[in-house]
Protein backbone atom coordinates (compact mmCIF):
# COMPACT_ATOMS: atom_id res chain seq x y z
CA UNK A 1 0.00 0.00 0.00
CA UNK A 2 2.81 2.42 0.57
CA UNK A 3 4.61 1.22 -2.09
CA UNK A 4 1.63 2.60 -4.58
CA UNK A 5 1.24 5.97 -2.63
CA UNK A 6 4.80 6.43 -3.08
CA UNK A 7 3.93 5.80 -7.19
CA UNK A 8 0.95 7.89 -7.12
CA UNK A 9 2.68 10.91 -5.72
CA UNK A 10 5.21 10.43 -7.33
CA UNK A 11 2.98 10.67 -10.68
CA UNK A 12 1.42 13.46 -9.79
CA UNK A 13 4.84 15.21 -9.64
CA UNK A 14 6.43 14.10 -12.91
CA UNK A 15 2.56 15.70 -14.53
CA UNK A 16 3.88 18.91 -12.75
CA UNK A 17 7.06 18.55 -14.18
CA UNK A 18 6.47 18.10 -17.53
CA UNK A 19 3.89 21.09 -17.91
CA UNK A 20 6.67 23.14 -15.58
CA UNK A 21 9.44 22.10 -17.57
CA UNK A 22 7.82 21.68 -21.08
CA UNK A 23 9.24 18.72 -22.14
CA UNK A 24 8.48 17.32 -25.28
CA UNK A 25 10.44 14.93 -27.69
CA UNK A 26 10.43 11.77 -29.44
CA UNK A 27 11.24 8.01 -28.49
CA UNK A 28 11.75 5.14 -30.77
CA UNK A 29 11.07 1.77 -29.59
CA UNK A 30 11.20 -1.79 -31.24
CA UNK A 31 8.68 -4.02 -30.38
CA UNK A 32 9.37 -7.62 -30.41
CA UNK A 33 7.02 -10.49 -30.55
CA UNK A 34 7.39 -14.12 -30.27
CA UNK A 35 5.64 -16.85 -32.29
CA UNK A 36 5.44 -19.95 -30.31
CA UNK A 37 2.66 -21.57 -32.28
CA UNK A 38 1.20 -23.05 -29.12
CA UNK A 39 -2.38 -23.74 -30.82
CA UNK A 40 -0.90 -25.50 -33.65
CA UNK A 41 1.09 -27.56 -31.74
CA UNK A 42 -2.21 -28.24 -29.15
CA UNK A 43 -3.94 -29.34 -32.90
CA UNK A 44 -1.09 -31.00 -34.36
CA UNK A 45 1.54 -31.81 -31.87
CA UNK A 46 2.01 -35.52 -32.79
CA UNK A 47 2.20 -34.70 -36.44
CA UNK A 48 6.22 -34.10 -37.00
CA UNK A 49 5.06 -32.95 -40.71
CA UNK A 50 4.04 -29.87 -38.60
CA UNK A 51 6.79 -30.14 -35.56
CA UNK A 52 9.32 -29.18 -38.91
CA UNK A 53 7.27 -26.73 -40.58
CA UNK A 54 7.10 -24.49 -37.05
CA UNK A 55 10.37 -25.37 -36.96
CA UNK A 56 11.44 -23.71 -40.17
CA UNK A 57 9.16 -20.50 -39.10
CA UNK A 58 10.95 -17.64 -37.35
CA UNK A 59 11.32 -17.07 -33.76
CA UNK A 60 10.06 -13.67 -33.32
CA UNK A 61 9.58 -10.78 -35.12
CA UNK A 62 9.61 -7.05 -34.53
CA UNK A 63 8.71 -3.95 -35.30
CA UNK A 64 9.18 0.35 -35.09
CA UNK A 65 6.80 2.02 -32.88
CA UNK A 66 7.31 5.90 -31.94
CA UNK A 67 5.70 7.92 -28.95
CA UNK A 68 5.80 11.82 -29.81
CA UNK A 69 5.16 13.82 -26.55
CA UNK A 70 4.93 17.80 -25.54
CA UNK A 71 2.96 18.72 -22.76
CA UNK A 72 -0.08 19.07 -23.19
CA UNK A 73 -0.58 15.38 -25.77
CA UNK A 74 0.83 12.23 -26.84
CA UNK A 75 0.89 10.03 -29.48
CA UNK A 76 2.13 6.01 -29.71
CA UNK A 77 1.83 4.15 -32.98
CA UNK A 78 3.79 2.12 -35.29
CA UNK A 79 6.29 3.50 -37.89
CA UNK A 80 5.03 2.61 -41.09
CA UNK A 81 8.03 3.50 -42.91
CA UNK A 82 10.06 0.68 -41.14
CA UNK A 83 7.16 -1.88 -41.58
CA UNK A 84 8.71 -5.10 -43.74
CA UNK A 85 6.55 -7.05 -45.42
CA UNK A 86 5.34 -10.70 -43.59
CA UNK A 87 6.48 -13.62 -45.07
CA UNK A 88 4.01 -15.43 -46.76
CA UNK A 89 4.99 -18.53 -44.71
CA UNK A 90 4.70 -16.44 -41.51
CA UNK A 91 1.61 -14.84 -42.23
CA UNK A 92 -0.06 -18.04 -43.60
CA UNK A 93 0.70 -19.76 -39.82
CA UNK A 94 -0.44 -16.67 -37.87
CA UNK A 95 -3.72 -16.88 -39.59
CA UNK A 96 -3.96 -20.58 -39.00
CA UNK A 97 -3.04 -19.79 -35.02
CA UNK A 98 -5.49 -16.92 -34.38
CA UNK A 99 -8.18 -18.87 -35.75
CA UNK A 100 -7.71 -21.37 -33.53
CA UNK A 101 -8.58 -18.56 -30.25
CA UNK A 102 -10.64 -16.15 -29.83
CA UNK A 103 -10.18 -12.81 -32.11
CA UNK A 104 -7.67 -10.29 -31.13
CA UNK A 105 -8.24 -6.94 -30.52
CA UNK A 106 -5.12 -5.01 -32.29
CA UNK A 107 -3.82 -2.04 -30.78
CA UNK A 108 -3.05 0.90 -33.86
CA UNK A 109 -2.68 4.45 -31.79
CA UNK A 110 -2.29 5.21 -28.34
CA UNK A 111 -3.62 9.20 -27.64
CA UNK A 112 -3.06 11.12 -24.76
CA UNK A 113 -4.82 14.66 -24.09
CA UNK A 114 -3.01 15.80 -20.42
CA UNK A 115 -5.51 18.93 -20.46
CA UNK A 116 -8.34 17.11 -20.59
CA UNK A 117 -7.21 14.08 -19.17
CA UNK A 118 -8.55 11.88 -21.58
CA UNK A 119 -6.93 8.57 -23.22
CA UNK A 120 -7.90 7.73 -27.01
CA UNK A 121 -7.16 3.78 -28.11
CA UNK A 122 -7.30 2.99 -31.53
CA UNK A 123 -8.47 -0.48 -32.00
CA UNK A 124 -8.78 -2.48 -34.64
CA UNK A 125 -11.30 -5.36 -34.08
CA UNK A 126 -12.85 -8.17 -36.63
CA UNK A 127 -12.00 -5.62 -39.30
CA UNK A 128 -13.94 -2.67 -37.77
CA UNK A 129 -11.83 0.07 -35.80
CA UNK A 130 -12.67 1.69 -32.44
CA UNK A 131 -11.78 4.90 -30.83
CA UNK A 132 -12.27 3.55 -27.00
CA UNK A 133 -12.06 6.96 -24.83
CA UNK A 134 -10.87 6.59 -21.18
CA UNK A 135 -9.72 8.63 -18.50
CA UNK A 136 -5.96 8.54 -17.74
CA UNK A 137 -4.71 5.88 -15.11
CA UNK A 138 -1.78 4.09 -13.87
CA UNK A 139 -1.34 0.50 -12.99
CA UNK A 140 -0.58 -0.48 -9.92
CA UNK A 141 3.24 -0.68 -9.92
CA UNK A 142 5.16 -1.62 -7.04
CA UNK A 143 8.64 0.31 -7.18
CA UNK A 144 11.50 -2.80 -7.17
CA UNK A 145 15.50 -2.16 -6.42
CA UNK A 146 17.03 -3.43 -9.39
CA UNK A 147 18.48 -0.77 -11.82
CA UNK A 148 19.84 -0.85 -15.27
CA UNK A 149 21.39 1.01 -18.19
CA UNK A 150 19.61 2.07 -21.49
CA UNK A 151 21.18 3.77 -23.95
CA UNK A 152 22.28 6.68 -21.57
CA UNK A 153 20.09 6.82 -18.91
CA UNK A 154 20.12 5.23 -15.58
CA UNK A 155 16.24 3.14 -15.63
CA UNK A 156 14.70 1.98 -12.21
CA UNK A 157 12.28 -1.32 -12.42
CA UNK A 158 8.64 -1.46 -11.45
CA UNK A 159 6.48 -4.42 -11.44
CA UNK A 160 2.74 -5.41 -11.68
CA UNK A 161 1.05 -8.75 -12.96
CA UNK A 162 -2.02 -8.30 -15.00
CA UNK A 163 -3.35 -11.80 -16.26
CA UNK A 164 -0.89 -13.94 -15.08
CA UNK A 165 1.94 -12.00 -16.54
CA UNK A 166 4.62 -10.21 -14.44
CA UNK A 167 5.28 -6.93 -16.19
CA UNK A 168 8.27 -5.01 -15.66
CA UNK A 169 8.68 -1.45 -16.77
CA UNK A 170 12.30 0.42 -16.75
CA UNK A 171 11.81 4.13 -15.99
CA UNK A 172 14.32 6.73 -15.98
CA UNK A 173 13.66 9.56 -13.32
CA UNK A 174 15.53 11.75 -15.81
CA UNK A 175 12.82 12.16 -18.38
CA UNK A 176 10.18 13.15 -15.86
CA UNK A 177 7.04 11.99 -18.18
CA UNK A 178 4.85 9.43 -17.08
CA UNK A 179 4.41 7.86 -20.43
CA UNK A 180 5.82 4.61 -22.24
CA UNK A 181 4.96 2.24 -25.02
CA UNK A 182 1.59 1.44 -25.88
CA UNK A 183 -0.59 1.67 -22.59
CA UNK A 184 1.87 1.66 -20.03
CA UNK A 185 3.05 4.38 -18.23
CA UNK A 186 1.58 6.32 -15.21
CA UNK A 187 5.16 5.60 -13.48
CA UNK A 188 7.35 8.93 -12.58
CA UNK A 189 9.76 8.98 -15.50
CA UNK A 190 9.39 7.89 -19.41
CA UNK A 191 9.25 4.42 -19.56
CA UNK A 192 12.49 2.61 -21.90
CA UNK A 193 11.90 -1.04 -21.92
CA UNK A 194 8.84 -3.73 -20.82
CA UNK A 195 9.36 -6.68 -20.22
CA UNK A 196 6.81 -9.56 -19.83
CA UNK A 197 7.23 -13.22 -17.96
CA UNK A 198 10.91 -12.01 -18.11
CA UNK A 199 11.11 -11.43 -22.31
CA UNK A 200 11.42 -7.73 -23.74
CA UNK A 201 8.74 -6.94 -25.22
CA UNK A 202 9.52 -3.10 -25.66
CA UNK A 203 13.35 -1.54 -25.73
CA UNK A 204 13.74 1.95 -26.80
CA UNK A 205 16.51 2.60 -29.97
CA UNK A 206 16.31 6.27 -29.50
CA UNK A 207 15.24 9.35 -27.54
CA UNK A 208 15.13 12.73 -28.91
CA UNK A 209 14.32 15.24 -26.65
CA UNK A 210 13.90 18.03 -29.48
CA UNK A 211 9.90 19.10 -29.96
CA UNK A 212 8.19 17.08 -32.02
CA UNK A 213 6.59 18.09 -35.22
CA UNK A 214 2.88 18.54 -34.92
CA UNK A 215 1.36 16.46 -37.33
CA UNK A 216 3.50 13.24 -35.10
CA UNK A 217 0.49 14.10 -32.59
CA UNK A 218 -2.53 14.28 -34.14
CA UNK A 219 -5.74 12.98 -32.43
CA UNK A 220 -6.90 9.73 -34.13
CA UNK A 221 -10.50 9.97 -35.79
CA UNK A 222 -10.97 6.46 -37.69
CA UNK A 223 -13.12 4.42 -36.12
CA UNK A 224 -16.31 4.46 -33.88
CA UNK A 225 -16.17 6.56 -30.17
CA UNK A 226 -16.98 3.64 -27.33
CA UNK A 227 -16.14 3.97 -23.95
CA UNK A 228 -13.80 1.43 -22.60
CA UNK A 229 -16.88 -0.20 -20.87
CA UNK A 230 -18.54 -0.44 -24.17
CA UNK A 231 -15.47 -2.03 -25.39
CA UNK A 232 -15.20 -4.43 -22.77
CA UNK A 233 -18.67 -5.82 -23.51
CA UNK A 234 -18.30 -6.25 -27.00
CA UNK A 235 -14.93 -8.04 -26.57
CA UNK A 236 -16.88 -10.80 -23.87
CA UNK A 237 -19.78 -11.18 -26.29
CA UNK A 238 -17.79 -11.98 -29.67
CA UNK A 239 -15.82 -14.10 -27.28
CA UNK A 240 -18.41 -16.22 -26.08
CA UNK A 241 -19.98 -15.85 -29.95
CA UNK A 242 -16.72 -17.56 -30.66
CA UNK A 243 -16.74 -20.40 -28.19
CA UNK A 244 -20.31 -21.47 -28.79
CA UNK A 245 -19.32 -21.72 -32.83
CA UNK A 246 -16.08 -23.06 -32.76
CA UNK A 247 -16.23 -26.58 -33.76
CA UNK A 248 -12.38 -27.05 -32.72
CA UNK A 249 -11.50 -28.01 -36.76
CA UNK A 250 -8.14 -28.37 -37.33
CA UNK A 251 -6.27 -28.22 -41.22
CA UNK A 252 -3.13 -29.50 -42.42
CA UNK A 253 -2.74 -25.85 -42.84
CA UNK A 254 1.36 -26.44 -43.40
CA UNK A 255 0.77 -27.61 -46.75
Amino acid sequence: MKNSLIIAFLYIIAFCQVNAQNLAGTITYQQVTRYNFENIRDAHGDNQQTQDWIASLPEEGTTVQVLSFNSTKALFQEDDSEKDATPPGLQRALMYENSLEPPRQLVKQVYYDFTSNEKLVQVEYLTRFFLVQSEIHALPWKLASEKKMILEYTCMAAKVTLKEVEIVAWFTPEIPVPLGPSNYGGLPGMILAIERNGETAYLASSVNLSPPAEESLMKPEKGNLISEKEFLSILEEKEKEWKENSRGDVQNFHR
